[in-house]
C-alpha cells in the first residue's frame, strides 16, 4: 500500500511539472540531483554539477549529449566559463584525515585535460577569477592576490574589470586603469555571490543573513533589492535573475525564481509554485530564457521568459 501511495505522488509530480512552462533539458534523479547549471558564453553548452558540488558535467545543446569534465570534489561550486567557451576555471578540493586542501585548476573542454595553477593548500577561502581577457587567473588572498599567467594567445576584451570579496570588503580591480578600489557598502557585513555586470557599470551582491543589493561599480547608488540569492546578470546588464529560498533550519521549505530590473523595479516571480523548489537560475546569453535546477526530481529545466 505504501509503495502504491508513493507511486501516485511521483506520477502526480511528473504531470504537474509537465503542465508548467518548463522544458526538461537534463534528466536527474532524487538520489543524485543535478544542480547549478551555467550556460557557456556561446550558448552551445551548459555546465552543471551534482550533489555536494562534486564534479562538473558538460551538456551539448546541439548534439544533446553529456560528458564528465571532472569528478573532483567541490569543482562544481563557483566555476567560471572562459569567454571563448573552451575552458572552465574552478577551485577543487581533496581531503586528508578529514582536513580539506584546495587547488585551482583550468579544465579544457576540447582536450578533456586540466592545468593546475595553484598547489593544494589548506587556506584558500576565496574563489579564483578569470582576469585580463582570460590570459590570467586571479586568486584573492587575505594578504593580497595571487596572479597566474594562463594563455596570452586567448586574450580577449573581457575580464578587464572584476569584482570579488576580500576581508569583508568588495574589491573592484580595473586593469585598464591599473588600480583597485575597496568598497564597504554596508558596515559590518559579510558579502557573497558578488557579480559585476557585463558592461562593468554595476555590482550585485548578497549580505550573509541579509538582503541582496546593487551598487554602481564606483561605489555610489546602493539599492536594496530585498531578499534574494544567487543573482545572475542578463547580457545587456539591465536585469537580474535570482532565487528566493526559505528553509526551516534543516530543509528547504520553498524556492522560486525571480527577475528584477537593475534599479530594483519590476520585480516578478517567474515560477510562483508552492509544490516545486526551483533554484540556481542562469540567463541564456540572449537573455530570452533561464536554465535552473529543480530539487523535486533532481533535473535541470529551461524556461522561456519572453
Amino acid at each position: 500500500m505504501k509503495n502504491n501511495f508513493l507511486f501516485i505522488i511521483l506520477l502526480f509530480s511528473s504531470i504537474s511539472i509537465a503542465q508548467t512552462d518548463y522544458k526538461l533539458i537534463i534528466q536527474g534523479s532524487r538520489e543524485s540531483s543535478l544542480l547549478n547549471p551555467v550556460y557557456s558564453p556561446d550558448a552551445n553548452k551548459i555546465a552543471y554539477t551534482q550533489q555536494n558540488y562534486k564534479g562538473i558535467w558538460i551538456y551539448d545543446l546541439q548534439s544533446q549529449t553529456n560528458f564528465q569534465l571532472t569528478d573532483e570534489d567541490a569543482a562544481g561550486f563557483g566555476f567560471k566559463w572562459s569567454s571563448d567557451s573552451k575552458s572552465i576555471l574552478t577551485r577543487t578540493a581533496k581531503y586528508d584525515n578529514q582536513k580539506r586542501f584546495n587547488a585551482v585548476k583550468v579544465f579544457n573542454l576540447e582536450t578533456k585535460s586540466s592545468q593546475q595553477l595553484a598547489d593544494y593548500k589548506t587556506m584558500m577561502p576565496y574563489l579564483p577569477n578569470w582576469f585580463d581577457g582570460d590570459s590570467k587567473v586571479l586568486i584573492p588572498n587575505k594578504n593580497g592576490d595571487e596572479v597566474f599567467d594562463y594563455s596570452v594567445e586567448r586574450k580577449s576584451s573581457s575580464n578587464k574589470i572584476i569584482a570579488f570579496e576580500r576581508n569583508n570588503k568588495i574589491i573592484v580591480k580595473d586593469i585598464t586603469k591599473n588600480n583597485e578600489m575597496s568598497l564597504t557598502p554596508i558596515n559590518d557585513a559579510q558579502y557573497l555571490n558578488i557579480s559585476i555586470s557585463p558592461d562593468y557599470s554595476k555590482i550585485v551582491f548578497e549580505v550573509i543573513g541579509g538582503n541582496m543589493f546593487v551598487i554602481n561599480s564606483d561605489g555610489t547608488n546602493l539599492i536594496n533589492l530585498g531578499k534574494g540569492n544567487r543573482p545572475h546578470w542578463s547580457n545587456d546588464s539591465k536585469k537580474i535573475v535570482y532565487m528566493i529560498t526559505e528553509d526551516d533550519g534543516h530543509e528547504i521549505t520553498s524556492s522560486d525564481i525571480y527577475i528584477i530590473n537593475n534599479d530594483g523595479t519590476s520585480k516578478k516571480n517567474l515560477t510562483n509554485t508552492n509544490e516545486f523548489f526551483e533554484m540556481n537560475p542562469c540567463f541564456s546569453p540572449d537573455s530570452k530564457s533561464v536554465v535552473f535546477d529543480l530539487i523535486n526530481d533532481g533535473s535541470i529545466y529551461l524556461m522561456n521568459i519572453e
